[in-house]
């Protein structure tokens, strides 16, 4: 057997001897168990008790156990011993039960039931924090107390990125409240400056569609032209960096050898839009007629 099936057996017990006490007068609904035995230990063994009485004579029965062999007789001589019978309800103090007027004395006391709105409290261990505000109930010691506990009804809130949580406040929900996130999702095009894609006030982006990079940009990364190769004026990309040319434009190329002064022509470094290198017509003539 467990302690605490030990412990409930012997609670049960207590219960019991309680109840009987307490039916018999003896004690109060809150006694602990040494008071219990105390007022057992109290109890006087009548045993059986007989006596006769003459009319208009009392005898008080004394206070203890009668075994139920005594008897209370009126003596010969006679006299109207007009007996009353009673039913009494239990309360929460102590009754005296008496004949009324007109009577001898009882014939019986017949005790009810303990009412059932009445119940034994005494293992209760709600407090008022566990109670809700404004609700009432009965402590172990029998007192009245009326609850504390907060009335939060239905709680919500919405999180976002400024909020991200919220401390969810002691007491009662009544279940219906929620503590949700607005999502929101959000497109974007590549640009050539750094862009912080952030949500709209009191939402929380749940996800970003980055579109493909335009038709119009082109990876240059295998391009290889220097500034020297480019034609002066014009620019380009190689490898993402911007370069302009330095290249010279010499336009038409036209030269002449004579023979005398020259007999060669440079052509200098550079784009020429073509053109050409012709001899004197002396020496043209002279060759003629080699």
């Amino acid at each position: 057997m467990t302690i605490s099936t030990e412990i409930s057996r012997l609670q049960a017990a207590r219960n019991s001897i309680r109840a009987k006490l307490v039916e018999l007068g003896m004690a109060n609904n809150t006694d602990n168990i040494d008071k219990l035995a105390a007022a057992i230990a109290a109890l006087i063994n009548q045993g059986a008790v007989a006596v006769s009485v003459k009319e208009g004579e009392t005898y008080t029965i004394p206070a203890g156990y009668h075994n139920g062999a005594g008897t209370v007789s009126g003596v010969a001589g006679g006299g109207n011993y007009n007996l009353q019978s009673k039913t009494v309800t239990p309360t929460k103090k102590q009754q005296s039960i008496t004949a009324d007027s007109g009577y001898f004395g009882l014939s019986d006391v017949v005790v009810a039931s303990i009412p059932d709105a009445y119940q034994d409290v005494t293992s209760v261990t709600t407090a008022a924090g566990d109670v809700l505000t404004g609700k009432i109930f009965v402590a172990a010691d029998g007192t009245v107390i009326t609850g504390t506990m907060t009335n939060n009804g239905a709680v919500s809130k919405t999180l976002d990125v400024t909020t991200v949580s919220f401390t969810i406040p002691k007491g009662y929900h009544d279940g219906t409240g929620t503590v949700k996130l607005t999502v929101e999702t959000k497109t974007v095009t590549p640009t050539k400056s750094v862009q912080t894609i952030t949500p709209t006030s009191g939402k929380v982006l749940s996800s970003v569609k980055v579109e493909a990079i335009p038709a119009e940009y082109i990876t240059t990364t295998d391009a290889t032209a220097k500034a020297t190769e480019i034609l002066d004026g014009k620019t380009a990309y190689v490898a993402g960096t911007k370069v302009e040319g330095t290249m010279a434009s010499n336009g038409a190329m036209n030269k002449t050898i004579d023979g005398i002064t020259s007999t060669s022509a440079s052509i200098p470094a550079g784009y020429t839009t073509g053109g050409t290198v012709s001899l004197t017509s002396d020496i043209e003539e002279a060759l003629a007629a080699i």
